[in-house]
């Protein structure tokens, strides 16, 4: 009985050094909300946030004359395979970078295990805060975002107008526009937010 008790709190162990090392990787900090309609400050700001629908990027019509903004593809497929099933960008009306909208498998999201849900927001978040675009993981549904019968499954947001606005030198996006860039940095405060409402179902994918 002795040994198992140390297997056992050595497993719990493990699980919380890789889970500790997982959210190091990147500075952001997690949050949680008790309820779908009740969203985070931040998550509902995004939502919120004037866009021009009218020169809208989506995941199936890559620029073939120039650089497109944001570009998630490789994001997507690398860590969002079978789970995110396409994606749209829309720039901000009345500042740089915008707001991308990742549509969500709710049958392949329910079989992520937590932490993968984080690493898979975290890293899609990374490819969007980039260019100062915050992302939304929502239903496939064709419902309006902000339709409270939306699901949202879990967001990644930045205050990017707390830094200095930087572009990338002697580069344009297709439309000839210059590109905003944000690195990774200690100093701009993003949040990664995973619905807390949402069960994890078996069988769970693996971690990659």
């Amino acid at each position: 009985m002795k040994s198992l008790s140390i297997l056992k709190s050595c497993g719990l162990w493990l699980s919380t050094v890789g889970a500790i090392a997982l959210v190091a990787l990147h500075p952001v900090r997690t949050t949680a909300n008790p309820s779908t309609e009740d969203l985070p400050p931040a998550v509902a700001e995004a939502i919120a946030l004037p866009v021009n629908e009218k020169q809208v990027v989506v995941s199936e019509q890559p620029s073939a004359v120039g650089l497109t903004v944001p570009s998630l593809w490789w994001a997507a497929q690398q860590f969002g395979e079978g789970v995110i099933q396409r994606w749209q960008a829309f720039p901000a009306i009345t500042a740089p970078g915008g707001r991308v909208e990742a549509f969500v498998s709710p049958s392949a999201w329910g079989r992520l295990p937590y932490l993968r849900r984080f690493a898979l927001i975290n890293q899609l978040g990374n490819a969007s805060r980039s260019f100062g675009y915050q992302l939304i993981l929502r239903d496939r549904a064709a419902r309006p975002l902000g339709d409270r019968r939306q699901v949202i499954y879990g967001a990644y947001t930045c205050q990017f107008d707390a830094l200095p606005l930087e572009y990338l030198p002697e580069v344009t996006d297709a439309a000839g526009n210059p590109i905003p860039f944000f690195p990774p940095s200690t100093e701009l405060d993003c949040q990664v937010w995973v619905n807390p409402n949402i069960p994890v179902m078996f069988p769970t994918q693996e971690l990659r």
